[in-house]
């Protein structure tokens, strides 16, 4: 078994999704490249990334962004080391002589390469430098290729951070629409970084039953997702046995350390949901983003004094009813739309002109999420509409 074998597979873990057909550049290692060209005084300059049979340039000055097969390259033998390789003239060495990249065009030289790792430590690419002249390096340059390598190494597994925040973020929301006969309920939510605090749900209860949560954790980032994702969990578990204020409170109690710990706390408008009737009990723990746009064109904020999940050890919660009667709408937000207006009066104005003129829940939540698209955002943005349709 030759050493590249031997190490495939853990080696290519990172790498499991198909490289690109044709190689994006990207301005983080765009600099990388062009700042090796400088200090090193080469033509050439490459970040390569590699998959089991596949070299992808991602970023170059001097070669095209391009990919081809890596067996027998001089990049893959830097993989297969995973150590730094300096060639200090290629048409010496027997390895490489014959390349084409040696015999014709860009008739390459010299070669320095560095390995790329993940974090967990397999070799994924490769950072290089050429030369058409014969060349040495020093202990300095080497230390400078290396440096440069470990740059491209943090952009690398920031990439990968980055995936399992959106995967997180994936699992925030619900996995499937949710169908009810003479209702029409659609969610969205737009996190203000790769990955938000805020989240919405739905499932069916028991006699048919529907509840709907939008909850929103102070901060942003992964940390703010982690704690979403747990108030998630403890609320559909304990949501399918108990009351809907015994469920807040149970979701509080259980989330207490962890809020604590992290400084944070949880807005949440939960709602349960008849459909034969139209009745709607609520649970608004600090949200107070929710309304009802009447057929008629009215508004009926939904309003409560509960505090916010880990504000208070033991809170208790309130149980509010209501009813959706045919042609109303059910509009919950979080307050990231609020930076997106003058005032909150102008946000509800708006959702009213949106009900009058948009039949659809999906194209309204569309509409909401869309009113921050192309804006650098401040928080995230969700919003969940359950329109009773009027016949």
């Amino acid at each position: 078994m030759t050493r590249s074998a031997r190490h495939e597979p853990p080696r290519l873990a990172p790498l499991a999704e198909p490289v690109p057909e044709e190689p994006q550049s990207e301005e983080r290692f765009d600099r990388v490249v062009r700042l090796a060209r400088q200090l090193f005084g080469v033509p050439m300059v490459a970040v390569n990334l590699v998959n089991s049979t596949t070299l992808t340039t991602i970023a170059a000055v001097g070669l095209p962004l391009t990919q081809y097969p890596r067996a027998g390259t001089v990049c893959d033998h830097t993989v297969n080391e995973g150590a730094q390789l300096v060639i200090p003239d290629m048409t010496t060495d027997p390895r490489f002589a014959g390349s084409p990249y040696v015999t014709g065009v860009p008739r390459v030289r010299f070669y320095g390469g560095e390995p790329l790792r993940s974090p967990s430590g397999e070799v994924v690419g490769t950072l290089c430098i050429y030369d058409r002249a014969p060349r040495d390096v020093d202990a300095l340059e080497t230390r400078m290729l290396r440096d440069l390598a470990d740059w491209v190494e943090r952009e690398l597994a920031n990439d990968v951070d980055n995936e399992q925040a959106r995967e997180v973020q994936r699992r925030l929301v619900p996995r499937h629409e949710i169908i009810v006969p003479g209702y029409d309920i659609s969610g969205q939510s737009v996190p203000a970084r790769n990955v938000g605090g805020d989240y919405f749900d739905w499932q069916v209860l028991d006699d048919d039953i529907i509840q709907v949560v939008v909850a929103d954790v102070m901060g942003k980032g992964i940390t703010a997702a982690v704690i979403a994702a747990g108030v998630r969990a403890v609320m559909r578990g304990s949501s399918r046995y108990n009351s809907l204020a015994d469920s807040v409170a149970r979701t509080s109690s259980s989330m207490e350390a962890d809020l604590d710990d992290t400084g944070s706390f949880v807005t949440m408008f939960t709602a349960r949901l008849t459909p034969a009737t139209g009745d709607l009990q609520y649970v608004d723990a600090g949200h107070g983003l929710a309304i009802i746009i009447e057929a008629s064109g009215n508004v009926r904020r939904l309003v409560s004094r509960d505090l916010p999940l880990g504000s208070v050890t033991g809170s208790t919660f309130q149980v509010h009813q209501e009813n959706l009667a045919p042609g109303d709408t059910l509009l919950v937000v979080s307050d990231g739309i609020l930076d997106l207006f003058p005032d909150a009066r102008s946000a509800v104005k708006a959702g009213v002109e949106l009900s009058s003129v948009v039949s659809d829940a999906r194209e309204m939540t569309a509409r909401i999420a869309g009113i921050g698209a192309g804006k650098a955002l401040d928080d995230d943005i969700t919003a969940v509409v359950i329109r009773r349709r009027a016949s």
